[in-house]
């Protein structure tokens, strides 16, 4: 993580859906593949049935009901798209906040565990029992590596003894 500055969120702290709760629905897992989309052309679209309006609707037998439901439904998604908007943003920097704090609080516990480390090896052993959990939790992603190095190296001592037994049988 870069330790350079970190630019302080002044954007909405707040995306208030009460005005649309009315509106707002929640799908079952996978349904929303089954749901149509808008498509390129829209806004062509949306212009066309405003302008028939005047006339070619009725003589072409389409209630004016259908071109005003169009009419709400794109109002509507336009506030949806603003909050979601919002929303996402807000979403980035809580997850990027989220991130950083646990970063810095790794950080903290390492200064922690790094000092007790030190006084137990150059003062008392007996202080790092008190620190016990912190240590062990510390030294987790060494010890996986470690394992890691181990298995890998293993892995590598077995391919290389199969190699050998291979060449010496032909």
């Amino acid at each position: 993580m870069s330790n350079g500055p970190k630019a302080i969120y002044n954007g909405p702290s707040v995306c208030d859906i009460t005005d649309i709760k009315d509106d707002i629905i929640d799908l079952p897992d996978g349904e929303k593949q089954h749901l149509k989309f808008e498509k390129d052309g829209f806004e062509e679209v949306l212009d066309e049935l405003l302008k028939a309006k005047s006339g070619a609707l009725a003589k072409a037998g389409i209630a004016i009901d259908v071109v005003a439901r169009i009419e709400g439904r794109t109002g509507r998604l336009k506030v949806v798209r603003e909050k979601k908007g919002i929303a996402k943003k807000m979403y980035e920097v809580l997850d990027e906040t989220e991130a950083h704090e646990e970063h810095l609080r790794e950080g903290d516990i390492a200064i922690v565990a790094k000092t007790v480390q030190t006084a137990a090896k150059h003062v008392d052993p007996s202080v790092a029992a008190p620190f016990e959990k912190t240590l062990k939790y510390y030294s987790q992603i060494g010890e996986k590596a470690a394992a890691t190095r181990r298995k890998n190296a293993k892995a590598a001592a077995e391919a290389a003894a199969a190699e050998k037994a291979s060449d010496g049988s032909t």
